[in-house]
């Protein structure tokens, strides 16, 4: 009896040291299965080294949301360090946390965003000041962190990294009593290729409708807010369509300006009360039937403001980029867009074409529009215009 137990003490003791039991003992075969797993584990690692310096290896790609980064494989072999195994005393690699951990610190900068707070002020009914708040970006590094390690050793080459959300301490809804308190739609437009005189009256175009608000059922109409357009405007002579045919007068482009607005109107699920297709297809107006041309006194565009409170108008250019926002009460309203569909392409130029709206609501009712456009040959000189 003093013998088996002292076999099996001794036993204990070689199992905490580590040392394989050989034999038909049942307690053995168990430590013999683990010492495997350690084996094999050491052996995935010992790999890593020659895995990075393979030229078949293309580094690792790491995405943060909008944000996407190669980690060369020089990098990454800069990650590994020495170290010695506990149990078998050889010399072996492995990832640095702290050197993932560097790596990460120095890329936060360009992924952490601080958070902004909302101004809003009101001048004689029009918005001085519009700043809507945005939630601030933090990299979490230590989840990263161990994201990174893992797809290291493990031979993934594409990574996403996660973020914090950051509140801001100041929102619209608590600095501003009309209800405009989230971005409800956004058009967009591209301009590029637009000779300087045309640019020039987009720009001045689109700043007089920035900062409009339009109250609850209230109807707006793009010509009532433009003004005259003459050279006391601001405006430079440049191409309009006119009669079918490109001449020149002063405001040419202004049509981009209220494309542009016409796309975010539409996006916010607003009833368009007047809006009507160019005599014949634009590029910069692309794609076709999305478009909505104006001119004073003879085409207008307009819509209405059915939400539950005011909405507001903002315009900015980014690039070659003219760009319509519409802020307003989150009325749980969903946009989607089937289109537009070009067809009947001829080879002179013309065409038609459609796309459809539909609006779900939050009681879950839906509304259905198709907005259908046709479109004529210029004349054979302006055959592709403004190109």
């Amino acid at each position: 009896m003093n013998f088996s137990k002292s076999f099996l003490n001794f036993v204990g003791r070689l199992s905490v040291a580590g040392i394989i039991i050989l034999g038909g003992f049942h307690f053995g075969y168990v430590f013999y299965i683990s010492e495997i797993n350690t084996e094999s584990d050491k052996v995935a690692v010992r790999s890593l080294s020659e895995e990075i310096k393979s030229p078949s290896n293309d580094g690792l790609t790491i995405r943060v949301q909008e944000y996407k980064k190669t980690v060369s494989p020089e990098i990454l072999k800069s990650w590994l360090e020495p170290y010695v195994r506990n149990y078998t005393g050889k010399e072996d690699v492995r990832i640095s946390p702290e050197e993932v951990q560097e790596y990460l610190a120095s890329i936060a900068p360009l992924i952490n965003i601080q958070p902004v707070n909302a101004k809003f002020t009101l001048v004689n009914g029009k918005a001085e000041e519009f700043v809507p708040s945005e939630y601030g970006l933090n990299l979490d590094m230590e989840v990263s962190k161990k994201l990174i390690v893992d797809a290291v050793v493990n031979g993934v080459q594409e990574v996403n990294l996660p973020v914090e959300l950051i509140e801001p301490a100041i929102t619209l809804d608590r600095v501003n009593e009309l209800g405009i308190t989230t971005l409800i739609g956004r058009g967009e437009s591209d301009f590029g290729g637009s000779p300087s005189s045309r640019i020039h009256n987009i720009k001045v175009g689109s700043a007089r409708y920035t900062g409009t608000i339009v109250k609850l059922d209230e109807e707006f109409s793009f010509n009532s807010m433009l003004g005259e357009v003459d050279e006391r405007g601001g405006y430079q002579p440049e191409l309009v369509i006119k009669g079918g045919k490109l001449i020149y007068e002063y405001g040419g482009g202004l049509c981009q300006v209220s494309t542009t607005l016409f796309r975010s109107a539409i996006m916010a699920g607003l009833p368009i009360l007047e809006r009507r297709p160019h005599s014949f297809p634009v590029r910069y107006y692309d794609p076709q039937g999305y478009d909505a041309t104006i001119y004073p006194g003879v085409v207008d565009l307009k819509f209405k403001n059915d939400t539950s409170n005011h909405i507001l108008i903002q315009s900015r250019i980014e690039g070659t980029k003219l760009i319509f926002d519409i802020y307003g009460p989150d009325d749980d309203r969903k946009v989607a867009l089937d289109g537009p569909f070009q067809y009947d392409q001829k080879a002179n130029g013309s065409m038609k074409a459609y796309f459809v709206r539909k609006i779900t609501h939050a009681d879950g009712t839906t509304e259905e529009k198709r907005f259908d456009s046709k479109y004529g040959a210029p004349a054979p000189r302006e055959r592709n215009p403004l190109e």
